[in-house]
This record gives structure tokens, C-alpha cells and sequence, in this order.
């Protein structure tokens, strides 16, 4: 918030009164998707604000390295479910392989 504003929080006052109350001045050059964060992250009710862990996840807040690595790991699970798709075919195309001995009619009554 204090980045946004480009001053520092209040100590006191109606600014002050307003923040913890939930009430926010406008960010006019912070993105809409920020501005949401910071909202949530200033929630008055500590119990609706998000996790450390829940901000890590969050797209917005990923670096692009991040974002890049997540968009790999995407591609690669996608072809991992297309392989298995492409095994389950194969799979129902084979006939099953008897298992064990089998006994074949070698003997033509001689």
C-alpha cells in the first residue's frame, strides 16, 4: 500500500480510521488485480486476509522465471495425460496375453 501511495501509512487520524475500517483511497496507476490484492491483504478482519502461502501462489505476484516454469510444468503435464491416454488405447487394442503355461493340442492321434 505504501508503495502504491508513495507515502508512508498514517499513524493516526481519519486516514488511518479509514484503512482499518476496510476503506482504501484509490490507486490510480496500481493495477486493478494489485489493487485487489492489497485490499485483501488489508481486510480489517484478520481471518479473511490471505496466507503468505496463499500470496505466493497467486499469478499476479510470480516473476516471469515463475510464471515461465509453471507454464512448462503445464505443458509437461499435458502430455503426460496424453501418453497415458495414448497407453490405455494401445492397451484395449492388444489382446491379453494368457498368463502361465498353456496347453496346446500337439498330438494329431497317431
Amino acid at each position: 500500500y505504501e508503495v502504491c501511495r508513495e507515502h508512508a501509512l498514517p499513524m493516526n487520524g481519519k486516514e488511518w480510521q479509514d484503512i482499518r475500517a476496510g476503506r482504501l483511497q484509490v490507486l490510480h496507476s496500481t493495477p486493478f488485480k494489485m489493487v485487489t490484492i492489497i485490499k485483501e491483504m488489508m481486510h480489517p478482519d484478520l481471518r479473511e486476509r490471505p496466507t503468505s502461502s496463499e500470496l505466493l501462489k497467486r499469478q499476479e505476484l510470480l516473476s516471469e522465471e515463475q510464471k515461465q516454469l509453471m507454464a512448462e510444468k503445464h505443458k509437461v503435464l499435458e502430455a503426460n495425460m496424453a501418453l497415458a491416454r495414448q497407453a490405455q488405447k494401445l492397451k484395449n487394442l492388444t489382446p491379453p496375453r494368457p498368463r502361465g503355461l498353456t496347453r496346446s493340442n500337439t498330438w494329431n492321434g497317431w
